[in-house]
């Protein structure tokens, strides 16, 4: 990898306690060597794609055997933090650090405490002297009016509590770099959360491939959608690669050659990279 560059990745790794079997009340979190197999190929494909930050979904932080799989095979280079969805939801999110990349300066839970129970996991880290928070999120998906209208709700809150930590921390303006990236649980087009972000963020994949991809997710629906994303915030660091994985699948569509089932999501890899007038004003 190049010099003064870091790896980002998104993943919904559908939580064991979600995925559906033969029925609605048959659960692959009935069925341990079942979703050890499949998480352990997720485990697998991270490592092998050499990540310094992994963020995923829907991560099973009721169950401490799940938890103890990814640490197991994880914490030899990473350092891992979590936040669990509010009310004793089974799953939340997680954020696996790279230690020899960043340094941990803090880790804050945005809990909204609201009907969805959705939860953010904002960390304060820095890389080469540089504040970078990475706010990892999972917003409720849009089954109706109501819901339409709550995902708004959350990410109006999440905005104002990122907002919050920077000032609470002197990081506003040209102090501090952001990365928000997460399950959005919609398509990009005509989403008023969409909307509100690209006034303060810009989306990576779209900035380095002209386009945002199709399909990220096949929705309990059988709906084919573009939900995740890997937003930032940035004087400093700008997106040099940003592309699906798996590698080789069709943007457009989700049933390709690629014969995927680690997940009903895809994940999303951005490489970010230092720029170079900005190293050189540092010396």
């Amino acid at each position: 990898m190049a010099l003064n560059t870091f790896s980002i990745c998104t993943f919904n790794v559908l939580a064991p306690c979600y995925k559906r079997l033969t029925s609605e009340s048959d659960r692959e979190s009935s069925h341990k060597s079942m979703w050890r197999t499949r998480h352990l190929a997720i485990i697998n494909l991270l490592q092998s794609l050499q990540l310094h930050l992994i963020c995923l979904q829907e991560f099973w932080l009721n169950e401490q055997s799940f938890i103890k799989l990814y640490e197991s095979n994880l914490s030899s280079k990473y350092s891992s933090y979590y936040v669990q969805r509010t009310h004793d939801h089974d799953d939340g999110l997680a954020i696996f650090v790279d230690r020899n990349h960043f340094k941990f300066i803090n880790q804050e839970d945005l809990l909204l405490n609201d009907i969805g129970n959705r939860v953010g996991l904002l960390l304060h880290l820095e890389y080469k002297g540089k504040a970078l928070l990475v706010i990892n999120i999972h917003l409720t998906f849009p089954h109706n009016a109501f819901d339409r209208h709550l995902r708004l709700t959350q990410i109006k809150k999440f905005l104002d509590m990122i907002h919050e930590y920077q000032m609470k921390n002197n990081l506003l303006s040209d102090k501090c770099s952001i990365i928000l990236c997460g399950d959005f649980n919609s398509s990009w087009d005509n989403d008023p959360v969409y909307q509100l972000i690209e006034k303060q963020f810009r989306s990576s994949y779209l900035i380095v491939n002209k386009n945002e991809p199709k399909v990220t997710h096949l929705t309990h629906r059988r709906e084919e959608l573009g939900v995740d994303f890997i937003f930032y915030q940035s004087n400093i660091f700008q997106p040099i690669t940003s592309e699906l994985i798996p590698r080789g699948c069709d943007v457009h569509k989700w049933n390709d050659t690629i014969g995927w089932t680690l997940s009903d999501h895809r994940a999303i890899l951005t490489t970010f990279q230092l720029e170079e007038n900005q190293e050189k004003m540092d010396l």
